[in-house]
């Protein structure tokens, strides 16, 4: 197994951040199974094993964020988990917004909205980790692949609460620097699914999208900015084939003119 396979198979694994059944810790099962095929495998043990390990700790033994950003903080009066989600975000339109996307060919830089697709900022410490585990894993993907240099990451989740009969997170990893889109893009998309191209939309680059265990992953690229998104929806509204629209619409409102 090289390490390239090794590494992108565990991207989403370790942990999965909000998808796993919304607050609380992380699947056991789940970090665990990963874990043991790092040991198999016998690549990038000490580095990636050390992510598995912090995503079960306490927070004192957790290490912070490799490239902090005042982005990637929530900023203040940020909404919490408990606020209740608004009324388009119960519907089909819920990543539309009023404002005209901004177009050109950047460069780009990335936000960090108090919500997104009317979903509330998630701002556990425990998944702020997860994304910035998940962020130290793509850079590393980044560096063995020629991808580029990153000057700034952000990691943030928002998602409802959950409910017997409603469930929808948003969760993103980006990254601003200078890459090569096409080189990105098969950096981070995770193997063993498939992966369709989309319209990027006003901002351009390149966007694909596909269906994974237990959600939809995005990835965008341009030579200024790098983007992962997961979306989990269990009314089936945002995701399948209007997955590629709401994928341009969610990069609207993280994504802007540097």
């Amino acid at each position: 197994m090289t390490a390239h396979k090794l590494s992108r198979h565990t991207r989403l694994e370790v942990p999965r951040m909000a998808h796993d059944g919304g607050p609380g810790a992380p699947p056991r099962r789940r970090r665990l199974r990963t874990c043991l095929r790092i040991a198999v495998g016998g690549v990038l043990v000490v580095t990636v094993a050390a992510a598995c390990s912090s995503a079960g700790q306490p927070s004192s033994s957790r290490p912070p964020a490799r490239t902090p950003s005042p982005s990637a903080k929530p900023s203040a009066g940020a909404l919490s988990t408990t606020a209740p989600v608004t009324g388009s975000a119960l519907g089909p339109s819920a990543c539309v917004t009023a404002a005209r996307p901004a177009g050109g060919n950047g460069p780009w830089k990335l936000l960090s909205p108090r919500a997104l697709c009317g979903l509330p900022l998630f701002d556990s410490a425990k998944y702020v980790q997860s994304g910035q585990s998940l962020a130290s894993m793509d850079k590393m993907l980044f560096s063995m692949n020629n991808v580029g240099s990153v000057t700034t990451t952000v990691t943030l989740t928002y998602q409802s609460p959950r409910t017997p009969n409603f469930y929808r997170s948003v969760a993103f990893v980006g990254f601003e620097g200078t890459f090569r889109p096409a080189a990105a893009l098969s950096a981070i998309e995770l193997t063993g699914y498939t992966y369709t191209s989309e319209p990027p939309g006003p901002h351009g680059g390149m966007l694909a999208c596909g269906r994974t265990s237990g959600a939809w992953d995005c990835v965008w690229a341009t030579h200024s900015t790098v983007c992962d998104i997961e979306v989990l929806d269990t009314t089936g509204e945002l995701i399948g084939a209007n997955i590629g629209a709401n994928a341009v619409r969610i990069r609207d409102a993280i994504e802007a003119p540097a």
